[in-house]
């Protein structure tokens, strides 16, 4: 039985998805787990794997189109399935429609069994590829014809899929204005789109450039990140705790230890601790309702040049320090070049963004990455003058600010946190 790939839910608030390339195609075998498509999302451009092993029998959507969550672009089965849909006797060219794309396999097979001409088809697919949704549409469709067509041609000579008419009359265009305008037959949607572009609302002006400057256009992450961060201050009361931590003594335990953990990945190993104890900020907030999650997934800030990602370690808990650190590198480096999975921007319940690579970034605040209720802004690990016993020491120290949604976590689970976070570390580096 074929299993249907669907464009993935790319995170929070996402409504679509961009298809910008397929790395397999059909008739290609895939197993379980190969990247068989790049898709571009409101954060970043991420592979889908494929969640079966077979054969891609066809493409639904073609490359760079953009595509609801949730629909079907492909589908894999088995080698019979892709065999069965080959012509029963050869052919020597490709099958093609009357406006001389592709059909595929699939769709030949199904239009024969429910004789349909795929002549008469407008392909939706890559390249105008005809699929199975086609001929199924077109049959469905077709089986209440209207009384002045034939063969999907009317009296004008004006020939398109009965869905392409309910599209035109649903929108009041004649078709034969269309045709008029000089678009061939068939007639598809797409053409539609065209023809009733220019009566649609006028494009803004360009914005005058002052001079001296560049316009710089805004990337869809930057504006998607400027949406979502404005929804987020706009909809959530932000309230914010810091606090001062002395390092010197857990970083010279990490000196001690195999592997290659840094500070930052002590920060956030110390962050997974403290969340296990203090759980009301492992927790989502979404459509009125608040979620505490039993697992860790720890989103960890990572800057590009085209805007701030925040992909995700899951179940951050089951790692070691060692293993932690490693995994941590991974999906860094996943993210600076473009190989995220989609699971690796999903499910994230708390984050933590680190600036403290730069050393005059003394302390910030963080605006809460929705639908999370908390994030921790950590500055530069630098020295400071510390009263210790009534003494004044130069110690190696960090400022650590937690921002929380006022609306469900309370200033106490700040402060708790903020307590507990200071235990983990004194009993890291005893």
């Amino acid at each position: 039985m074929a299993v249907d790939v669907l464009m993935p839910n790319l995170g929070f608030d996402t409504q679509t998805g961009r298809l910008l390339e397929w790395l397999k195609q059909p008739g290609d075998a895939v197993s379980k787990g190969d990247a068989i498509a790049v898709i571009e999302s409101d954060k970043a451009n991420v592979e889908l794997e494929a969640l079966a092993s077979g054969v891609l029998l066809e493409h639904l959507a073609h490359a760079e189109q953009e595509v609801t969550i949730g629909a079907v672009i492909a589908r894999i089965g088995s080698a019979t399935d892709y065999q069965s849909a080959a012509p029963s006797t050869p052919a020597a060219t490709p099958v093609t429609s009357g406006s001389g794309a592709r059909v595929s396999p699939v769709a030949q097979r199904i239009a024969r069994e429910l004789q349909v001409p795929v002549e008469q088809l407008a392909g939706s697919g890559g390249r105008g590829r005809v699929t199975r949704r086609d001929v199924e549409a077109y049959h469905k469709e077709a089986a209440q014809p209207h009384p002045s067509l034939t063969n999907g041609t009317d009296a004008h000579g004006i020939k398109a899929l009965p869905r392409v008419r309910k599209a035109a009359r649903e929108r009041g265009i004649d078709l034969a204005a269309v045709a008029a305008a000089g678009f061939p037959n068939p007639l598809t949607l797409e053409m539609l789109d065209a023809f009733s572009a220019p009566s649609a609302a006028p494009a803004p002006s360009a914005p005058t450039v002052p001079e001296g400057a560049v316009l710089v256009p805004l990337s869809r992450m930057r504006q998607t990140i400027g949406r979502r961060l404005s929804d987020s201050m706009r909809e959530a009361p932000h309230f914010y705790v810091t606090g001062e931590f002395v390092f010197d003594a857990a970083l010279d335990k990490l000196k001690t230890l195999s592997g290659k953990a840094k500070i930052n990945d002590l920060i956030l190993h110390l962050v997974t601790q403290t969340l296990s104890r203090v759980p009301a900020l492992n927790a989502t907030f979404q459509d009125g309702s608040l979620y505490r999650h039993e697992q860790i997934h720890l989103a960890v800030a990572v800057a590009r040049e085209d805007g701030l990602i925040t992909p995700v370690l899951h179940n951050a808990g089951r790692f070691s320090l060692p293993g932690l650190a490693a995994e941590v590198r991974s999906l860094v480096e996943r993210a600076r070049t473009n190989r995220l999975s989609v699971d690796d921007l999903q499910g994230g319940t708390f984050t933590v963004s680190n600036m403290g690579m730069i050393a005059q970034v003394e302390h910030f605040t963080a605006v809460i990455n929705p639908p999370q209720v908390a994030i921790l802004a950590v500055g530069a690990l630098k020295p400071r003058p510390v009263v210790i016993d009534g003494g004044l020491f130069i110690r190696s120290t960090a400022h650590l600010t937690l921002s929380g949604d006022h609306r469900v976590v309370d200033g106490m689970d700040l402060a708790r946190f903020m307590a507990v976070f200071q235990e983990e570390l004194d009993r890291f580096s005893a």
